[in-house]
């Protein structure tokens, strides 16, 4: 039996209990409300991407074109913004987090995300609302979606 969204996301926050909850976070430059916060936590559940650094880069690139072009301005850049930020300091010898990724790897993982956004047989509307699927078994939304699941939540 597939886990609903609600059982993956709290298996989500029981694995990264130091995540902001209904915080707004700021990363460097970049101000990201919490609604949108707990959007990309979502789509981590439904792609099965986990929260290494490496697997984030994917994420935020599978974000990029897997998400409906109709959305607030302000998604490029987080996505494109947050990838720029995290290469600047990979190329300074620097790394968000305790793993060094060097400056290709933070592209190649960044643009493996692209790529797999760019497979989705229906792209994600940049609106939707997470509490109106929380119920949903995570194999029928990848597979309303056509997304691969990575496997890091069931």
């Amino acid at each position: 039996m597939s886990l609903t969204l609600r059982q993956g996301l709290d298996r989500y926050y029981q694995c990264n209990p130091d995540l902001n909850q209904q915080q707004d976070m700021q990363i460097g430059y970049l101000h990201i409300p919490w609604m949108d916060l707990y959007r990309h936590d979502t789509l981590h559940v439904v792609t099965g991407y986990n929260t290494d650094l490496d697997q984030e880069m994917r994420l935020l690139g599978f974000l990029l074109t897997a998400v409906t072009w109709r959305r607030p301005w302000y998604y490029y850049l987080q996505s494109f913004g947050v990838f720029l930020e995290t290469l600047g300091l990979a190329i300074r010898g620097k790394s968000l987090g305790p793993v060094y990724y060097s400056p290709k790897e933070i592209w190649t993982n960044y643009f493996q995300g692209v790529q797999q956004g760019r497979t989705v047989r229906l792209k994600i509307n940049a609106y939707l609302d997470p509490a109106t699927v929380l119920d949903r078994p995570l194999s029928e939304l990848r597979q309303r979606y056509g997304i691969e699941n990575q496997g890091a939540w069931d």
